[in-house]
């Protein structure tokens, strides 16, 4: 009796031996072993059911076709990645209008913080925030959906319907990150602390929550070629020494940057140590690149 394998692996012999075609031979081949053993138990002998399960395959050289050819549109893509071709005219008219809708209102919020300090106004941070948040938080929620329905040279588009939960999810964290501040600043209450907690968790948990569902229930969006490169990059981090490193340095930076953070909010405001978190993360970024390097 032939072999399925040897059997499935002559129809294939003139393909180009990819990822995809060898997880297709794969099932095709237990697919075959199955159906022999089917009608083997009908009491066929093995030769009788082995030509019977080939002959029901059929014409699967269109499929085999359709493999190779997908296989090259891929390694097309590789080669011509262009971020370019990707954004259609409305989409690129939405991102200029988020983006406008964003800086109108940081200027307006920074005229409107100037303006109360030209009045001896005292409530000039209120009103920044209060005119931020008028501005920001649908901006962002904009970026959002739009950033996760587009299609990049990494990542296959989400689903409009999905990208729109994670737009509230946005949403919802941005107006609780304003009106947090927003609070503070607009009362001299010796409660304006706890009140202002009591927004962030409103706004933060439902958010959070939100955006950890869908994150964790997510499918992978990533193109064939991103999967090979973050497994090949996975390797590197498979030796427990170079992952046990990796962690002690991300460990270090981010106790350093929070220690940054508390140390120079007091000393210079809590409105610009939380700049420390921008350098931590590229140092990180910097980090994981030497470890990952060839």
């Amino acid at each position: 009796m032939k072999d399925a394998k040897t059997y499935v692996d002559s129809l294939f012999a003139c393909y180009e031996e990819t990822a995809d075609l060898a997880d297709f031979k794969e099932e095709l081949t237990g697919n075959l072993s199955d159906k022999i053993a089917a009608l083997v138990g009908k009491g066929l002998s093995e030769d009788a059911a082995f030509e019977k399960a080939a002959a029901e395959l059929g014409d699967i050289s269109a499929l085999a076709d359709a493999i190779s050819l997908k296989r090259k549109q891929e390694v097309i893509s590789e080669a011509y990645m262009d971020i370019r071709q990707y954004l259609k005219p409305w989409r690129v008219a939405a991102y200029l209008v988020c983006g406008v809708l964003l800086a109108a209102g940081i200027l307006t919020a920074v005229m409107a913080y100037a303006s109360a300090g030209y009045y001896h106004n005292e409530n000039g941070a209120a009103g920044f925030f209060g005119v931020l948040f008028a501005f920001a938080p649908l901006a962002l929620a904009g970026f959002t959906w739009l950033g996760l329905t587009q299609e990049t040279s990494m990542l296959y588009p989400l689903s409009k319907k999905r990208a729109v939960w994670y737009a509230a999810g946005a949403l919802l964290l941005a107006a609780g990150a304003v009106l947090v501040p927003l609070v503070f600043f607009s009362t001299e209450s010796p409660d304006r602390l706890p009140a202002s907690l009591g927004v962030l968790i409103s706004f933060a948990l439902p958010a959070v929550a939100l955006i950890a569902f869908l994150a964790l229930t997510e499918k992978d969006r990533r193109k064939p070629w991103a999967r090979r490169a973050a497994e090949q990059e996975l390797q590197v981090f498979s030796d427990p020494i170079t992952a046990a490193r990796f962690g002690m340095f991300s460990g270090a930076i981010w106790i350093g940057a929070a220690a940054v953070f508390i140390v120079a909010g007091f000393l210079a405001g809590f409105a610009y140590s939380w700049v420390a978190f921008l350098f931590a993360i590229a140092v990180q970024l910097f980090v994981q690149g030497r470890m990952t390097r060839k």
